[in-house]
């Protein structure tokens, strides 16, 4: 899909709810062609959605080498992140009986338990912690990581390639986020509907 063809399917869904003669009224001064509103939404909306989409839905990238390793008794690898990291896709080192899809932040309450060499990720439920690097706990670190790919933020203004399940959830969200703009009530209408046809994808 391009920029155009988002452009060109929000416009409708939008046109079937409110005609744009009608009168959308903006709740700022910044008065625009509804098309850029449509354009200037895109970017953050299509970042938001490949953060939460269904994992299947999305193309991993090869994440970088592993920078540094600790072997002091606390057995924790790190991963640089990428500028255009969106999500972790899979990550899994050899030993590890399961990969990770998903990284913990310090604010969940498993992080205190990383800390402590007989509560931490051991290699039947291996932990990866997201901050300035992704960091791997586990009892038994080795040099070797079988896989490690990441979800990547792709520019809309380029050729780039989604998945074709995402396109419409995409446009609906689209909506619903310039709908937002003019605190339209058809706002949330479009959200369920970008959700709805996510959990189909479930």
């Amino acid at each position: 899909m391009t920029k155009t063809e988002i452009i060109r399917r929000v416009k409708i869904l939008m046109e079937e709810l409110t005609p744009f003669d009608d009168g959308l009224i903006v709740l700022n001064s910044d008065v625009k062609p509804i098309e850029s509103y449509i354009e200037e939404t895109i970017q953050p909306t299509f970042d938001n959605l490949l953060l939460f989409c269904p994992l299947h839905l999305t193309t991993p990238v090869y994440l970088p080498a592993m920078t540094d390793k600790t072997d002091n008794g606390r057995k924790i690898g790190f991963i640089t992140i990428p500028e255009d990291f969106i999500r972790i896709h899979t990550i899994k080192m050899k030993g590890w009986e399961r990969p990770v899809h998903r990284p913990i932040t310090i604010e969940n309450p498993d992080y205190l338990k990383q800390l402590n060499l007989y509560t931490r990720g051991g290699s039947a439920k291996p932990v990866v912690l997201k901050r300035e690097k992704l960091e791997l706990y586990t009892f038994s670190l080795t040099d070797e990581i079988e896989t490690k790919t990441y979800v990547q933020s792709q520019d809309i203004n380029e050729v780039f390639e989604v998945n074709e399940k995402l396109y419409e959830p995409l446009c609906f969200m689209v909506a619903s986020n310039v709908y937002a703009v003019f605190g339209n009530k058809q706002a949330e209408y479009m959200a369920m509907q970008a959700q709805n046809l996510l959990k189909l994808e479930l």
